[in-house]
């Protein structure tokens, strides 16, 4: 495939066969879906089998690096998985900051890589330009994703792009992340489970080709005038030097800055920095470091009851290490709790959960290792609640397609306003997740009168604006959530960061500027964003022909108190309320309301008619 901004292959590694084979990246499907985790679903849809055990063989594990991704745009760096995952069965999608790994992706050559099968012992995928090798990882396996990821630096040197699983992942914990480059969180919803299923411990990368765009005049313009509004914006310092804090100042900025800040660490392409270097000075775990892509993650032990920072910086480090979702693992581990008080979790003898560091280091252990009653609590809530039934049920936190709706007024991260973030947990196929309200999340409160402006800049047409923020009295958080949605397809398509810190710069205006600049493929704005409402229509249907055919339903703990209140403050949100927030939301979209499944007519206003034809062709039944 000649033009710029693509890398230009596919990269298909069989680990079964031993087998690896190339081929060039489809025009056709590339202007269709534009690249990343666009090109990442279509390819999915196209070749995973209907209904396949998600720690079967014959799932397979995507990774896209978006058009951008290597080139001159301010933070293009992401890199998406798509596979089929484990603690539900939806297709779903994780994405992090690619630090090195996306740009290290496509300048070895590839936009995409499909791995399929399961290797008969464990093995590391190596990419090295056109040197592809899977590698031996014998001595790797059974070792945290800090000393695997550390070893394989030691081995190859910098750069090095490197995705890894820890101990979680290898034995298959439903609920068990990657890491990327240490620094990066990969994979609500078990991705690394799906990696240790394969016996695959860690993908590396490294690449020399570079990434060239079709006009480089006009791409270094356009992203010239990007990295100006940069160096203007008035709290530019202090995103820089807080990073996420700046927007959900969980912990005490002085305790941050004074006892735990040591350096901001970005992902190769961006100007600001948002993981975070973090180094214990004083008290017994003193000189300790961490990396963490988000602070927020550090306040999951102290909402439990554990007040020193230093043990709580210590247990997320070692939920990382063993590759655990932390949100997942607090609210399996509560549930469990309360359970074994009200004497109801039955012949385990190891059922005591103390919330204080010496339990906690334990628990995540027997969890990462499926010790005792560990192995159920690898399961998730929904494990839990399948062993337990209603008792447990009524105990469970909140959850929706299989996981923790973690942002809600009962926590883990205790939030009172719905916004599209939190509705946009009950929504999405994948489940409840960073980017279920889309870009930008309107995770906090701003006044109705900024909202025309900020709507605007994603591309909503005028009249809709209005349908929006009726009188600028309410906020209809169904429609929006329509166009955040599309609107984040669009960035994951490119490659861009969609973090606040990044996704601030960019604008809808901007998105066929940078595309046809850098591929010589001429696109509107209109069809950029007709690719980002396509994109998400395609994930939408991989999960109806997955036997996901039902209306979205909230949890019924929404809606006891403390409950949920309207954007503005005004009241409680009610059933009736969400309900209507989902008829908005099917209606904008042209879904069927009774369902919340695309219409034929959209799907084929959408371009989608091949597609169609292979849902309509598949398996019926779960």
């Amino acid at each position: 495939m000649e033009t710029g901004g693509y890398a230009g292959k596919i990269l298909h590694v069989d680990l079964s066969e031993g087998r690896v084979e190339e081929e060039d990246l489809n025009l056709d499907i590339a202007e269709r879906f534009v690249g990343g985790l666009g090109v990442n679903i279509k390819l999915a849809y196209d070749l995973m089998k209907p209904r396949v055990d998600p720690l079967s063989p014959e799932n397979l594990i995507i990774l896209g690096a978006g058009v951008l991704v290597g080139t001159y745009a301010p933070g293009a760096t992401r890199i998406f998985a798509t596979t089929k995952l484990p603690i539900n069965n939806a297709i779903g999608w994780c994405g992090g900051g690619g630090m090195h790994f996306a740009c290290m992706q496509k300048c070895a050559g590839y936009d995409h890589i499909v791995i399929s099968g399961k290797s008969d012992k464990p093995v590391y995928l190596k990419v090295f330009d056109d040197e592809v090798e899977l590698c031996d990882a014998k001595s790797l396996w059974g070792k945290g994703i800090d000393e695997t990821t550390d070893t394989l630096y030691n081995k190859y040197g910098r750069p090095l792009g490197v995705i890894a699983i820890g101990q979680a992942g290898e034995n298959l914990v439903k609920y068990s992340m990657a890491m990327v480059d240490r620094a990066s969180t990969f994979g609500r919803g078990g991705v690394a489970a799906v990696f240790g299923s394969k016996n695959l411990k860690a993908v590396i990368v490294r690449g020399s080709k570079g990434v060239g765009v079709a006009n480089k005049k006009r791409f270094k313009k356009v992203c010239d005038g990007l990295y100006e509004r940069i160096r203007k914006y008035d709290q530019l310092k202090e995103w820089q030097k807080l990073g996420l804090m700046m927007s959900l100042p969980y912990i005490d900025k002085n305790l941050y800055l004074e006892k735990l800040f040591k350096a901001r660490m970005a992902c190769i392409g961006c100007p600001i920095g948002d993981k975070d270097y973090l180094q214990l000075r004083e008290g017994k775990f003193k000189g300790f470091t961490k990396i963490t892509s988000s602070t927020v993650n550090l306040i999951l032990p102290m909402l439990y009851g554990i007040s020193d920072y230093q043990e709580y910086v210590k247990l997320t480090a070692f939920l990382d290490d063993y590759g655990m979702d932390i949100f997942e693992f607090f609210g399996t581990l509560d549930l469990a709790k309360k359970l074994a008080e009200k004497n109801l979790l039955g012949d385990y003898p190891d059922s005591k959960i103390v919330y204080d560091y010496q339990n906690l280091e334990k628990w995540t252990k027997k969890v990462a290792y499926r010790e005792g009653l560990g192995d159920l609590l690898a399961e998730g809530v929904e494990g839990i609640v399948k062993e337990y039934g209603e008792e447990a049920r009524e105990l469970a936190p909140p959850t929706s397609r299989g996981m923790v709706t973690y942002i809600n007024p009962k926590g883990p991260l205790p939030w009172q306003y719905m916004g599209t973030m939190e509705l946009g947990q009950i929504i999405d196929p994948r489940g409840p997740h960073a980017a279920t309200g889309g870009s930008p999340t309107y995770f906090a409160q701003r006044p109705l009168e900024k909202f025309p402006k900020l709507l605007n800049k994603i591309g909503v047409p005028d009249e809709t604006i209005e349908k929006i923020l009726p009188q600028l009295k309410e906020l209809k958080v169904g429609i929006l959530l329509k166009y955040a949605h599309d609107n984040f397809m669009v960035m994951a398509a490119l490659g861009i960061c969609a973090r606040a810190q990044i996704n601030r710069f960019y604008y809808a205006d901007l998105y066929p500027e940078l595309y046809t600049a850098a591929t010589g493929i001429e696109k509107t704005k209109e069809e950029m964003l007709k690719t980002g409402e396509r994109i998400y229509n395609l994930l939408k249907i991989a999960n109806v022909r997955e036997g996901f055919t039902t209306r979205d339903k909230p949890p019924n703990q929404w809606f006891t108190k403390p409950q949920f209140m309207e954007y503005t403050g005004k009241g409680e949100i009610t059933r009736e309320m969400v309900e209507e927030m989902l008829d908005e939301y099917y209606n904008e979209r042209g879904w069927d309301k009774k369902t919340g499944i695309p219409t034929k007519q959209k799907l084929i206003e959408l371009g989608l008619k091949d597609e169609l034809k292979k849902l309509e062709n598949a398996p019926k039944g779960k």
